[in-house]
């Protein structure tokens, strides 16, 4: 953040506290707590490369230009819209997520990774039914795709290099690779008796089973959130003999939106999906910056712009933890917030992007479902909620 936007907005905070009343010695010290949260965020080591944070940051620092001639991949030729992140700054005013616990289901996790370890609050193989969830190998393709899905969600503001959407909250993660219904189930329970509030998962099988679709309708019934990603191969849902879990009503079906504020094309759709959020589209821009799947193992696509801990990425995969960090951000204001509440507020409070392109009916478009998720609507909305509830007891 340059300077004079720093002025600005501290000439507003002292305005509105000598207004509310507020003496001059309170007044400065919320200022210098204000400019502190600012310092914070912004002084992150990657954050330029942050759009869905900050996307009108990152169209000021040209990071698609930057990442173009890096590689010398002239198609790299979209821009950064100002507007392609989710409005996460300003719920980060109201919250950050503390503690609220959040499960990651998926083929583990480096759990030594220097912008994860200090927030992760369990670790679980449901294969093995040990602690030791990463792929211990020298080969970097040995990867961990739930390494970069669980950055998303809580990577720490640490200054070490990205931010997950809600910083303070604490990771469940579970690796389950096994296909059997039984692991699946295993790995929801395992998820449920812990604690999780939200379950993220970056993964489907176009075939769920009555089995698991009765585990995820009893995880709703008991206050949980549960997060599915769509899937990536551009293609319609509701083609007969499709049954993805991210059409299951009892969960939150993710697509992905791209740097140019619209559907990434890529994203699989259809009318059980219910939002889209950030996930990048390597062809033509840059992707989303995360943790690097491989994790302190060596770097897969980090163009000599990070260090090997980190990479640039896309992905419904990645869509799907950033909603499962703003629902724990609107956990956070309101636990007693339901599941169904929880999809209300993302449906009614999501951005209707896509402009000429778009063709929403009754607040929904087959490939854009009910829009991009809008962080800050979404925890003000839950704020007030719990504020209204409250008052009437």
């Amino acid at each position: 953040m340059n300077y004079s936007k720093k002025i600005v907005l501290l000439s507003i905070l002292a305005s509105t506290l000598l207004i509310t009343g507020c003496d001059i010695g309170d007044s400065s010290k919320k200022i210098e707590e204000k400019e502190e949260q600012i310092r914070d965020v912004a002084d992150e080591k990657y954050y330029k490369y942050l759009w869905h944070i900050d996307s009108k940051n990152s169209s000021e620092h040209k990071i698609v230009e930057e990442v173009s001639n890096a590689t010398g991949r002239e198609f790299l030729s979209e821009k950064i819209d100002p507007n392609a992140d989710i409005n996460i700054l300003k719920a980060w005013e109201i919250t950050k997520g503390k503690d609220i616990k959040i499960a990651v289901i998926d083929d583990g996790a480096d759990v030594n990774h220097e912008d994860l370890k200090a927030n992760i609050f369990l670790a679980y193989n449901v294969d093995g039914k040990t602690t030791d969830i990463y792929h211990h190998s020298n080969n970097i393709t040995d990867a961990s795709h739930g390494n970069s899905c669980a950055g998303f969600i809580a990577s720490p503001i640490n200054g070490k290099g990205i931010i997950g959407i809600a910083p303070e909250s604490k990771l469940i993660l579970i690796r389950q690779e096994e296909e059997a219904d039984s692991a699946a189930i295993e790995a929801f329970e395992y998820a449920k008796d812990n604690g999780a509030k939200v379950i993220s998962c970056s993964w489907g099988t176009t075939d769920v089973s009555e089995s698991v679709v009765a585990e995820l309708k009893s995880l709703y019934d008991a206050g949980i959130t549960v997060v599915f990603a769509s899937g990536n191969e551009g293609s319609s849902l509701d083609e007969e003999g499709i049954n993805d879990e991210s059409e299951v009503p009892w969960v939150i079906g993710v697509g992905a939106s791209s740097e140019l504020n619209d559907v990434a094309p890529y994203s699989n759709y259809g009318l059980n999906i219910d939002v889209i959020a950030p996930g990048g589209n390597h062809s033509t821009s840059i992707g989303l910056l995360g943790l690097d799947d491989s994790g302190t193992q060596g770097a897969t696509s980090n163009y000599g712009l990070v260090s090997n801990d980190y990479a640039f990425t896309d992905g419904t995969s990645f869509a799907t933890p950033i909603v499962a960090g703003v629902v724990a951000l609107m956990y956070s204001v309101n636990p007693n917030i339901t599941p169904k509440e929880v999809r209300d507020i993302l449906i009614s409070t999501a951005d209707k992007v896509g402009g000429d392109n778009a063709d929403y009916w009754d607040g929904f478009d087959l490939e854009r479902a009910y829009g991009k998720i809008n962080a800050f609507k979404a925890v003000q909305e839950a704020q007030e909620r719990f504020k209204s509830l409250s008052s009437k007891l």
